[in-house]
C-alpha cells in the first residue's frame, strides 16, 4: 500500500500579523483590563520540555533505558515599539499609579495576554494566556539610528481552576469553534 500524500496548500503559508494586548493582575489577583500594547512586531509562543533519562550500568557503553517527562512549560516572547508610559511602566517593572515610573517597584507581573491574529495572509489564530507571568528581556535603547524596540519573555502558569480543560491558554483558529 502506497503511503498517503497530503495536498501541498499555499493558503496555509503565514504572514504573521495581529494585536497584542494584556490585563495587568492587581495584587490581588483580579485583571484590570485589557489593554492593546501598541505595534507588536514579534509575538513567539515556545514549547520547553524538560526529560529525566536514566543509564542502564549493564554495559561499557551508557545506553539509555528509560525516560520520562520531568516538567513541561509553554513560554514566549515579545517585542513591543510603542514606548507609552505603561508599557514602559511594564518593562520597568513600575508601580501603578504615578506619573513617572519609579523601577523596579512592583511585584511579579502577572496577567492575561490575549494575542488576535489580523494577518491578510495565511490562517489567523487566537492566543489567550489565561495566567502569565512576564519578564523583561534586553535593553530600553533610548537612543538609536532604527525604531527602538524593549522585549518581554513570559510563561503560562496553570489556570486549572478557571480553565480546566486548558490550563495554560487556548490557540484557536479563527473562523472554528
Amino acid at each position: 500500500m502506497a503511503p498517503e500524500r497530503f495536498s501541498h496548500d499555499t493558503a496555509l503559508y503565514s504572514f504573521g500579523k495581529g494585536i497584542l494586548k494584556f490585563d495587568r493582575f492587581d495584587e490581588n489577583g483580579l485583571p484590570t483590563g485589557l489593554r492593546d500594547l501598541g505595534s507588536c512586531p514579534s509575538f513567539n509562543l515556545t514549547i520547553e520540555i524538560e526529560k529525566i533519562e536514566h543509564f542502564s550500568s549493564r554495559e561499557g557503553l551508557g545506553v539509555v533505558d528509560w525516560t520520562r517527562t520531568k516538567i513541561r512549560r509553554l513560554k514566549g516572547s515579545f517585542d513591543l515599539e510603542e514606548f507609552d508610559r505603561e508599557n514602559l511602566r511594564l518593562w520597568l517593572m513600575g508601580k501603578k499609579g504615578s506619573y513617572g515610573i519609579p523601577p523596579l517597584t512592583s511585584g511579579d507581573l502577572i496577567g492575561m495576554l490575549d494575542f488576535v491574529g489580523t494577518s491578510d495572509v495565511g490562517p489567523r489564530y487566537h492566543y489567550q494566556g489565561w495566567k502569565v507571568k512576564l519578564s523583561p528581556t534586553g535593553n530600553l535603547a533610548l537612543i538609536g539610528d532604527e525604531i527602538g524596540r524593549f522585549g518581554f519573555e513570559f510563561e503560562a502558569e496553570s489556570d486549572i481552576s478557571g480553565h480546566p480543560k486548558s490550563p495554560y491558554g487556548l490557540l484557536t483558529l479563527i473562523g472554528e469553534s
